[in-house]
């Protein structure tokens, strides 16, 4: 098998995992890989947003702040895999903790189909008469409870474990990734003005 056919395949391999994983199947794990190389790639766009990111920030001219936005966020991808990593250590699963990575950093593109449909229900709602703020907020709860259940379902399948260690690392996780995140904003409270202002044309 060429490099092509290696691509393709591990291509086709990830989309069926991401549409089986968001189905709650236990054995879609498997299609995502176990290797550096998989892990490499699920994490490689993770990356790539947060520099992009900070680079149309310190075309402003703000380096300081795009330095510190970039420094954190690439802190926030990189502080869940090495989590998982002790914890899948500590419960004695050392040999998953690339797998479950894995396929956590690909579940998070699955919100960017979620979000269609949260404004197709937010719609629906309207139509019904629940009023916008209501709606607004049972359609974006929805998505967010589904993500948090996705990503405890991974850990839990992907760890062999059970569901109350899952949703604790879970909490973990998401807890330091958020702290990781809001440490520039910490230090620079107008840094979330200054990255919502258009750019100057």
């Amino acid at each position: 098998m060429n490099g092509e056919d290696r691509f393709a395949g591990a291509f086709f391999s990830t989309l069926r995992g991401i549409f089986r994983v968001a189905l709650g199947r236990v054995d879609a794990l498997r299609e995502f890989g176990n290797t550096p190389s998989a892990f490499s790639a699920s994490i490689a766009p993770l990356i790539a947003f947060p520099m992009v990111g900070a680079s149309l920030l310190a075309l402003r001219g703000d380096w300081v702040y795009a330095a510190g936005l970039m420094l954190s966020r690439l802190c926030g991808v990189l502080v869940q895999p090495v989590i998982i990593e002790r914890a899948a250590h500590w419960l004695g699963r050392r040999d998953r903790w690339l797998n479950t990575a894995t396929a956590l950093n690909w579940s998070i593109w699955i919100v960017f189909v979620l979000i269609p449909l949260g404004m197709f229900a937010n719609d629906v709602l309207l139509a019904l008469g629940a009023g916008q703020v209501g709606a607004l907020s049972l359609s974006a709860g929805l998505i967010a409870f589904y993500m948090l259940w996705l990503q405890g379902f991974i850990l839990r399948a992907g760890l062999s474990t059970s569901w109350w260690k899952a949703l604790g690392l879970l909490f973990v996780v998401n807890l330091s990734t958020a702290a990781l995140y809001a440490v520039p904003y910490v230090f620079h409270p107008g840094l979330l003005s200054l990255t919502l202002r258009p750019a100057s044309g």
